[in-house]
């Protein structure tokens, strides 16, 4: 009985054992398993004592409009200024001319023609135009000048020559005696310069008027070419 006994008790405590040691592996098994999973679970959640670097996001730089570079443009020779024409006064274009008196010609320029002279009678050429105006009427210089000859002519009677500019010279003749200018007076055009008279001995028949005469460079022209 006591063989028996042992053999039993033998073969529990082995049992024991066995089963003991299915334990023991099982425990260490999961105890390897937990270990795994709680470092993985470590690696994974950063620990609270360990500064967390949080990285701004990059700043936002507004667009620039691209600058403009303006390039001059290569220099050119310049051409040459011409420098202005010097404009002559209106005066020294077209001198200021004026009737010597307001009247009636009675008698034309005439160098080619012969005229019938009553006074004279007789046929000769007519070096002027005869105006014909009352006693004492104005007589006006016929422009800008310079008294040449204040003189009481034997046949044309108290007579004014005028030198002008561009070599022009006027005569006013059968003026009455003592005419209000002097020899290298300045007178303007319209200027008073006598008073319509009888004294042309040539031309007594026509009464109270003017001889009136212009040269040019010394030879006699139609008056009707410089007074227009």
């Amino acid at each position: 009985m006591s063989d028996k006994r042992r053999s039993h008790d033998g073969s529990v405590g082995k049992g024991a054992y066995i089963a003991l040691a299915m334990c023991l592996v099982a425990i260490g098994m999961i105890a390897f398993i937990t270990m795994l999973t709680s470092r993985s679970t470590v690696q994974d959640v950063p620990d609270a004592d360990t500064p967390v670097v949080q990285a701004d996001p990059a700043p936002i730089v507004p667009a620039t409009k691209p600058e403009v570079v303006e390039v001059a443009p290569a220099p050119t020779e310049a051409a040459p200024v011409a420098e202005p024409e010097e404009i002559p006064e209106p005066e020294e274009l077209v001198p200021t001319v004026v009737s010597p008196l307001d009247g009636t010609t009675v008698t034309v320029f005439s160098m080619t023609e012969l005229m019938y002279d009553e006074t004279m009678a007789d046929w000769r050429t007519h070096n002027g135009m005869d105006i014909q105006a009352g006693e004492g009427d104005a007589v006006k210089t016929a422009a800008d000048g310079v008294v040449k000859s204040v003189e009481k002519d034997e046949l044309m009677g108290v007579t004014v020559v005028i030198e002008h500019a561009g070599g022009y010279t006027t005569q006013y003749s059968s003026l009455q005696e003592d005419p209000p200018v002097a020899v290298d007076q300045q007178v303007k055009a319209g200027e008073i310069i006598g008073y319509v008279g009888s004294t042309a001995a040539a031309e007594s028949n026509m009464g109270p008027h003017l001889h009136f005469s212009v040269s040019k460079d010394g030879e006699v022209i139609d008056p009707r070419e410089y007074v227009k």
